[in-house]
């Protein structure tokens, strides 16, 4: 290749200052190399997965149709639901987004999510106005609410897997019964197996554990005796004053509706009327005040996923974000954020 690769242009590439043959040159070289002397293994930890999620949004970016004329005949292309997806997860184990301030290479922020790491674990703030999408090592997934916390290994060892989470998650645990999976949430122990479960343990408030599939048992501590098994559409609260644990059945809020999967299908529709089926189908209020955006056209087939399931597709794939809110979600257009170098 006639031009040199450097530790220099990556980083042009990554703070969006390359010249348009420059950007071309560095795709063709990420594509091609081997050698393990590359400019690439001389930048930090931080740099190296800025630049691969740089390369991946430049694909995902390939999925959409740019609109003629006026903005208001966009589409997107036919693309494999299972491909977009594949995507999201590569995404998501890179624990980086644009807007990274590099401050060192055990904690990063982005003003909206921090990332501390050691050589064992990681932990994830989601300051974000949206859920954030975690895949641990063992393939589970958790799903992260704003304004909360999740602490997890880079690899499980031992006869059990063990994370702490303070705020709300989701969590879709693989079945592995030779090595439970146990969450240390608000004063209460969660064991599970295999399951899909909510459990909201914000500081000052009651801590609810909610199940959606199969089933989970939950515990305080400091009481053998405490206990409880829980099913689908079972729940329990933890009341710390009276230490005590009340199982009673889920409610049928929006809250936890989000979380029960459901299969959809869309042959071109208009996103504003997506978004109403998706409204009508979760009981939540869905919609977007981009006029643009509510004309783009949609053809996919969500099969058996959850509302934030769906919603991380469509970022993926629209390039869209959204911000949840109590019983509210506002879908929107990203802007191009640009990275900021360390003081």
């Amino acid at each position: 290749m006639q031009n040199p690769i450097t530790p220099e242009l990556i980083r042009k590439y990554l703070e969006g200052t390359c010249s348009p043959e420059e950007s071309s040159v560095l795709h063709q070289w990420y594509d091609s190399f081997e050698d393990q002397n590359d400019p690439f293994t001389e930048l930090s930890i931080p740099e190296q997965e800025a630049l691969k999620l740089a390369m991946i949004n430049k694909f995902k970016a390939s999925l959409l149709i740019k609109t003629k004329g006026e903005i208001n005949q966009a589409k997107i292309n036919k693309v494999p639901i299972s491909i977009i997806y594949a995507i999201s997860a590569i995404a998501a184990v890179f624990l980086m987004v644009f807007g990274f301030n590099f401050f060192n290479q055990n904690h990063l922020y982005n003003g909206s999510k921090t990332t501390s790491y050691t050589a064992e674990k990681f932990i994830i703030n989601n300051l974000t106005k949206s859920i954030y999408k975690q895949k641990l090592a063992d393939g589970s997934i958790v799903w992260l609410s704003p304004k909360s916390q999740l602490e997890f290994p880079k690899k499980f060892t031992g006869a059990t897997r063990e994370v702490k989470m303070s705020g709300e998650a989701f969590f879709e645990v693989s079945k592995d019964h030779n090595h439970p999976f146990i969450i240390y949430s608000g004063g209460v122990i969660t064991r599970v197996w295999g399951t899909s479960f909510r459990i909201r343990a914000f500081k000052n408030k009651l801590t609810e554990v909610s199940v959606v599939t199969g089933k989970v048992s939950v515990k305080i501590p400091e009481k053998n005796n405490s206990e409880i098994m829980l099913f689908p559409a079972q729940e329990v609260t933890y009341v710390k004053k009276s230490a005590l644990l009340k199982k009673a059945q889920e409610t049928k809020s929006s809250s936890i509706r989000l979380w029960q999967k459901a299969t959809l299908s869309f042959d071109n529709v208009a996103i504003d009327r997506v978004l109403n089926t998706l409204q009508s189908k979760f009981d939540i209020s869905i919609y977007t005040n981009d006029l643009v955006l509510s004309k783009f056209l949609l053809k996919a087939d969500f099969t058996d996923l959850s509302l934030p399931a769906i919603l991380d597709i469509l970022e993926n794939s629209l390039n869209t974000t959204y911000t949840i809110s109590d019983n509210e979600i506002v879908l929107y257009r990203k802007k191009p954020i640009a990275i900021n170098k360390p003081k």
